[in-house]
């Protein structure tokens, strides 16, 4: 499930800095690797959002520990509306000062643009109607929305290609959204061919694609191998829910994993977002437990070992949010179901009070085990 932009895009800004890692950081050029910017082995990401004043401290520490760890990626999320506020005026303001502090943690940006985001577009509002759907007939293809987007592109890619980014979505979970707009699925296609013919022009190597939600791959939709056909590699959100938002079981991982390395088809897999809800506690009532999502845990690590197509997971997070930020994305997506309420205010590794889970030790191990075969 996708967040809103600044959330995934937080990283921690005041504890981290003049702190760096003692690795030395290089790129490697792999030779016919359709992510010739992102070195062999598979990277880690880890998704910091704001602690609660009297967590502040600790969380700031123990994200400390996981950059330390080995977590050297990150998954940076913007709005197009948010960096063009203006038809045709960008705001990278807030993307530099991101940049900037990835620089002296050597993590390196994995970047979304939020063009559709899950159940809503996210395009200027001169290119929307006041219902929130394409303005004047408009489809994605549209060369007017193409010319504006590769206007955005010709800004945006220089700096993510200068702060050693290695792959751009154009698109967060677009499959949620097609399923009810299927006439625009081959305008996205072409949408998503046209940024990628840009993005190579402006800087090679870039990777270009748009991310996918498991249940797409799962309900065997026919956009997913045709998005997957126009990308350089296969993007996907990976949340083992049933539909009614209670957990699957966590020994699911290993087939579902092998799935989505499957249905790539060769291509390198990048799990942009992987989380499992631990449920309210003391007393879950979404079938989960924090048990439950320690052997989620340490699953997604002992199936990365196994799926060495996985070049780049980003674990969803490090902390629950709080009550009232849940309340605002159940308005945002629409679902004022409990469950769903419940889903997306358990998904830390601590609580909001800054508290362990179970599940946190089991994240630092594995991310130990994945840097220490990525140095060898």
């Amino acid at each position: 499930m996708s967040r809103v932009a600044y959330h995934l895009a937080r990283v921690v800004l005041v504890a981290v800095l003049g702190y760096a890692l003692a690795a030395p950081f290089g790129l490697a050029q792999g030779q016919g690797d359709p992510l010739p910017r992102l070195e062999p082995g598979t990277h880690l990401g880890l998704v910091y959002a704001d602690a609660a004043p009297e967590a502040k401290e600790t969380l700031d520490a123990v994200y400390r520990r996981t950059v330390e760890a080995g977590v050297n990626s990150i998954a940076l999320s913007f709005f197009w509306s948010a960096l063009e506020p203006t038809p045709g005026q960008h705001d990278t303001a807030l993307l530099e000062q991101y940049l900037a502090i990835l620089d002296i943690l050597n993590m390196k940006p994995y970047f979304v643009f939020q063009t559709i985001d899950t159940v809503k577009l996210a395009l200027p509002a001169d290119l929307l109607d006041s219902s929130g759907n394409l303005a004047q007939g408009r489809h994605f293809d549209d060369p007017a929305i193409i010319a504006r987007f590769n206007a955005l592109l010709d800004t945006i890619v220089p700096l993510l290609a200068d702060h050693r980014g290695f792959f751009i979505s154009v698109g967060n979970e677009i499959d949620v959204w097609l399923r009810s707009h299927p006439g625009e699925v081959q305008p996205f296609l072409n949408f998503i061919e046209a940024a990628r013919a840009h993005v190579q022009e402006l800087a090679p190597g870039m990777g270009v694609g748009a991310t996918i939600t498991y249940s797409g791959v799962r309900d065997r939709l026919p956009l997913v191998p045709q998005v997957l056909a126009a990308s350089d590699a296969a993007a996907f959100t990976y949340y083992p829910l049933n539909d009614d938002f209670s957990v699957r079981d966590p020994a699911v991982v290993a087939d579902d994993f092998a799935a989505m390395v499957a249905v790539a088809g060769g291509k390198p897999v990048l799990l942009q977002e992987v989380g499992y809800p631990s449920g309210y506690l003391p007393e879950p009532s979404n079938g989960s437990s924090v048990d439950k999502q320690k052997s989620f845990v340490e699953n997604v690590f002992r199936a990365l070992g196994e799926q060495p197509d996985i070049r780049f997971m980003s674990y969803f997070m490090l902390a629950d949010w709080s009550t009232a930020e849940c309340d605002m994305y159940t308005e945002y997506y629409g679902l004022a179901w409990p469950r769903f309420h419940e889903y997306l205010c358990s998904l830390g590794l601590y609580t909001t009070a800054g508290d362990p889970k179970p599940g946190f030790e089991s994240f630092l191990a594995g991310v130990r085990r994945i840097s220490q075969s990525r140095a060898g």
